[in-house]
């Protein structure tokens, strides 16, 4: 079990040590300035150390930050990450069953709008693990994840928006997504309505969005997020071999994930004050682009009752516009699969 005051001083010690990389610091000046004994700094450099982090000492007075793991480590995710509250707060774990679950946990301590509590985790907190034992999916899915290949991902927000307006920010995450798989290379990115996005026409992240809320106000609105980062083709199991893929996958590189997942969380703060101002209407062509649904005969499964149409539109409250033997319609949520010409 981790101890506490240690897992801290580690965290001190390494934001003194890193600001001038390879160089080597006075253990002694460290224990001063952190007000401990210098039998403490050298506990929380061997902590450091057993985390991942590269640090070399000499002769046990001196001590240099060399490089860090490419771990989603709550101190390397904050480290350098230019938002301004996406992430600013994150909690990070080696193996959890969920990170909504832990996530709404979290969300439950946030009181009601208008009373914040002493303690209330803030807007923006993020619980990231390595893997998930019982990650879930839409419908009841599982998602697969594998140790140090992914990134498990759930974000809490606190938005001052209608109920009916929530579905939305799966269609924000999921551009916002788009945007950061972009910037990888020169691959066919695209959003699978309403939440999934794609490389090459292969899955490679899913969204879950959860909300707490009554009539007419949101408690809170968890976004969990699976992204395939550094798996292999080998890596899926065979049930989903054929459809999914990941970012290594695709461009054929070695993907850092910590710098991956402040990209994402950075293109996700500005879209999300862009949704909190005025809805999808700012995002809307951006989600059109990526759709890989408009102008194609589609069949949308919505629990055992099957609709077939041509897909024209996503509207600005993220509903899919379907073209229907019984004419133009509108839906919210379904399972949607592209029919062949």
């Amino acid at each position: 079990m981790i101890n506490p005051e240690l897992s801290g001083l580690a965290d001190q010690v390494l934001a003194s040590i890193r600001r001038r990389p390879k160089h080597f610091c006075s253990i002694a000046r460290l224990a001063k300035k952190l007000g401990c004994e210098k039998t403490d700094i050298i506990s929380a450099v061997d902590f450091l150390r057993e985390t991942g982090y590269q640090v070399k000492t000499k002769r046990k007075e001196e001590c240099a930050f060399i490089s860090a793991p490419d771990l989603l480590l709550a101190a390397e995710i904050t480290h350098g990450l230019k938002t301004s509250m996406i992430g600013k707060t994150a909690y990070s774990f080696k193996s959890v069953q969920s990170t909504n679950t832990i996530a709404s946990k979290l969300a439950d301590i946030h009181a009601v709008k208008g009373s914040i509590p002493k303690g209330a985790v803030p807007e923006g907190a993020i619980v990231v693990a390595e893997s998930q034992t019982k990650g879930r999916g839409r419908m009841g899915r599982k998602w697969f994840s594998l140790e140090g290949k992914g990134i498990c991902l759930s974000i809490i927000l606190y938005p001052d928006i209608d109920p009916a307006s929530a579905p939305g920010i799966s269609l924000l995450t999921a551009v916002s997504l788009a945007d950061t798989f972009a910037g990888y290379g020169s691959m066919k990115v695209g959003i699978k309505w309403p939440n999934d996005c794609l490389l090459n026409g292969r899955k490679a992240a899913g969204i879950l969005t959860e909300l707490s809320a009554e009539i007419g106000q949101v408690h809170y609105v968890i976004v969990g997020v699976g992204i395939n980062v550094n798996q292999l083709r080998n890596d899926f199991p065979r049930a989903v071999a054929k459809t999914a893929t990941s970012l290594r996958a695709e461009t054929n590189k070695e993907i850092g994930r910590v710098e991956f997942l402040q990209r994402f969380l950075t293109a996700f703060e500005k879209d999300y004050r862009r949704f909190q101002k005025s809805g999808l209407k700012g995002l809307r062509k951006r989600i059109l682009t990526y759709s890989n649904l408009i102008g194609n005969k589609v069949r949308l499964d919505m629990r055992g009752s099957i609709i077939s149409g041509k897909a024209v539109d996503i509207d600005e409250n993220g509903n899919l516009v379907l073209d229907t033997a019984d004419g133009r319609r509108s839906f919210n949520a379904g399972e949607v699969t592209l029919l062949k010409r």
